[in-house]
């Protein structure tokens, strides 16, 4: 077996528990289903991946480490421009557009379904895919989210993220359910058109809240000046 055989067919097991993983989750997939998938031998996983849990961390990597690269260089260059200087809009643009994008990528979709499953796993923590591989693009993009909205309290930001990812995951695992429900109203075939409505609508929320602090702030200092008077 040369080395592009054995590449192809570690491929071939990362692609076929992906699907199934994506379809039962971890607990619900056996290896032996994984290697039947992978029209391939049940010591061959263990070969390449020891264990079911590494099998199940290296599916994770292999489509986190490019996103997460794309989203973390898309953020660089939106933060390092100056005319125009970054607005939320860009940085929510920046954390949606490679998860949305994905999809429309060979296999994306099932990912996609994926993570979102994880994510929402009360074991997540155990396993420590979330907290190694998303959390620290996660505390970038936060940080970019206070730099551009000095106005908001952390703790709004804090919780205008966790909102903002929650309504992408949900959108990007439920998108049969948001066709069914809205019928031509919402278009999730089109990526655009989903990265557009989701990062205006977010976008809009924020720059609003930020305006009523900032309209806030103004009057109590009015007033406080007016009451030294």
């Amino acid at each position: 077996m040369t080395a592009h055989d054995g590449e192809r067919r570690r491929d071939r097991i990362l692609t076929a528990a992906e699907r199934l993983f994506s379809e039962a989750g971890i607990d619900g997939v056996s290896m032996r289903e994984i290697a039947a998938e992978a029209g391939v031998q049940l010591a061959l996983i263990s070969y390449y991946f020891g264990t079911k849990q590494e099998l199940y961390r290296a599916v994770f990597r292999r489509r986190i480490e490019p996103v997460s690269e794309e989203r973390l260089a898309m953020l660089q260059r939106i933060l390092e421009r100056k005319n125009p200087p970054p607005a939320i809009e860009d940085v929510l643009d920046a954390l949606a557009r490679p998860w949305v994008e994905l999809r429309d990528t060979r296999g994306g979709l099932l990912y996609t379904r994926l993570i979102a499953r994880e994510v929402s796993d009360l074991r997540e923590s155990k396993r420590g895919i979330v907290k190694e591989m998303l959390d620290p693009v996660a505390r970038r993009f936060i940080a970019a989210m206070e730099k551009v909205l000095p106005d908001l309290p952390r703790s709004e930001i804090h919780w205008g993220y966790h909102f903002f990812i929650g309504a992408l995951l949900l959108l990007l695992m439920s998108t049969d359910r948001t066709q069914r429900l809205s019928g031509p109203l919402c278009d999730m075939s089109k990526s655009q058109k989903v990265i557009d409505e989701i990062v205006g609508f977010f976008s809009r929320a924020l720059k609003t809240a930020a305006a009523e602090r900032r309209s806030a702030s103004g009057r109590k200092a009015k007033s406080a000046k007016g009451k030294r008077r």
